[in-house]
């Protein structure tokens, strides 16, 4: 399903001009890809449910201890290159100076994406490739409702290493937070997906 942008954006656009025309018009969830604006279909309740879980999670392994570490849902872009910027999910930011004007993250550590059907081929190829190009970016988590499974993709020595968890504890070090998957799921039925 292609979205009609209005006003359509110029193209082809950079990263830096891309946040200042979406900052500057109301289209809605947008990201840059190799310069051309792509939007992003709203989310369902039960997407939208999952990202506020999993940023209350994170927030939760903080345990209220002073940190530079801030997480954000949607909104805050990561940008990839000069003509790439993803907006993910849920992002923690651990920049030494944020300021509430910002668009960007400065530091960005974790990434999150919850699948749904139309963004699972990316998020699952192009946005790894993309956002482990972010050399402050360690830890990708990408979260399936329907099989209530997450695939956790962390920088290693020689690229990356991934692990599939559909229960458990799983640790994200640095910042130094254990998350419980289980918490991913709450206030959802068995069976809902996103």
């Amino acid at each position: 399903m292609t979205i009609r942008l209005n006003p359509q954006p110029p193209y082809p656009m950079t990263s830096d001009e891309f946040l200042v025309w979406a900052s500057e018009h109301d289209v809605g969830r947008v990201e840059l890809i190799d310069g051309e604006v792509v939007a992003m279909a709203g989310g369902t309740r039960g997407h939208t449910r999952y990202k506020i879980n999993v940023r209350d999670a994170i927030r939760a392994a903080f345990g209220g201890r002073e940190t530079l570490c801030e997480t954000y849902v949607d909104g805050l872009a990561v940008k990839i290159d000069e003509r790439t910027t993803f907006i993910p999910d849920v992002v923690v930011d651990c920049a030494e100076h944020q300021d509430d004007s910002d668009l960007l993250c400065g530091d960005p550590v974790i990434v999150v994406e919850v699948l749904s059907e139309s963004t699972s081929r990316k998020d699952l190829n192009a946005k790894l490739v993309g956002y482990f190009d972010v050399p402050s970016i360690l830890h990708y988590l990408i979260v399936d409702a329907a099989s209530r499974r997450v695939v956790y993709y962390r920088r290693g020595e020689e690229g990356y290493v991934a692990r599939i968890l559909a229960s458990g504890k799983l640790t994200l070090d640095p910042p130094g937070i254990v998350l419980d998957v289980a918490d991913f799921w709450a206030g959802s039925s068995s069976g809902a997906a996103s």
